[in-house]
């Protein structure tokens, strides 16, 4: 595979320089500060990449994408696509990925708002960080919180004695008030000894058969805290809420989405698919 071939290199403080870079190698660039360094690697061949690359768009395509000047050189020759990673550290955001940080991500939203099929809309709606583009499920995170109903519960309590753990539905709370129905599960039996029917009222709020009708709808522990705490998505806990829950959670792929974060309208579309 031929290498990189750069002459007449006179970018910043590089004075007329002619160098081949191999490819299908892993190449180094090292010196002292000021040397040209990011000359060489950022501000020439990683920018005359992308200037490159973006020229092989529509005009349409190219007013939205980011503009790189021609880098001061005489001919570069040989030169691939590049992905730049920047130097700092990167943030622990929960919506960064290799293709938002590296502008990959934003031209393939591009490419598939353009010719996929279905067309399903503009870019945006091929975004997992636009309501346009994001599951509704995980909200574009590809992973969801659920409960660990092992460690919410103390099996050899009853629930007069307190056997949920989670914070909201503790003895004597507001939430173990509304929940406390002797009518339909034992109240002073340990929850390892009450039967399915009665643990399942009590977590998802299924009906008795042949049992009292609740004047009031029972959602369920399970499903109450799941709606109030966990549908909110991580990135939009404060530290002090994921602190408390974290004995009681564990994180698990979107069942709806498998991951891919997109809604089913953009995970739709295809390119010669």
């Amino acid at each position: 595979m031929e290498p990189i071939k750069i002459t007449g290199l006179k970018q910043n403080n590089l004075k007329n320089i002619s160098l081949q870079i191999p490819k299908n190698r892993i190449v180094v660039f090292t010196g002292v500060s000021g040397s040209g360094k990011s000359s060489i690697v950022f501000d020439t061949i990683a920018a005359e990449s992308q200037r490159q690359m973006n020229e092989t768009y529509s005009a349409w395509v190219r007013g939205r994408l980011p503009k790189y000047e021609k880098p001061n050189v005489e001919m570069i020759e040989n030169l691939n696509p590049s992905v730049i990673i920047d130097q700092s550290r990167l943030g622990g955001n929960a919506r960064s990925t290799v293709g938002t940080i590296s502008d990959m991500y934003s031209l393939l939203r591009l490419l598939y708002s353009r010719i996929g099929m279905p067309h399903v809309g503009p870019a945006s709606f091929f975004s997992f960080n636009n309501p346009n583009g994001m599951c509704p499920t995980c909200s574009g995170i590809g992973k969801i919180m659920d409960l660990d109903i092992t460690q919410m519960i103390e099996p050899d309590k009853s629930f007069d004695e307190g056997c949920f753990l989670l914070p909201a539905f503790r003895k004597d709370n507001y939430y173990w008030k509304v929940y406390r129905h002797p009518e339909y599960f034992r109240t002073d039996v340990p929850w390892k000894d009450l039967n399915k029917a009665e643990q399942n009222f009590l977590l998802y709020g299924n009906p008795i058969k042949g049992g009292p009708r609740v004047e009031k709808k029972v959602e369920g522990v399970y499903n109450q805290f799941k709606r109030l705490v966990l549908m909110k998505g991580p990135d939009e806990q404060t530290d002090s809420t994921m602190k408390k829950i974290s004995r009681f959670t564990f994180e698990c792929q979107c069942p709806d989405c498998m991951g891919k974060r997109l809604n089913p309208a953009a995970l739709s579309s295809r390119i010669n698919g």
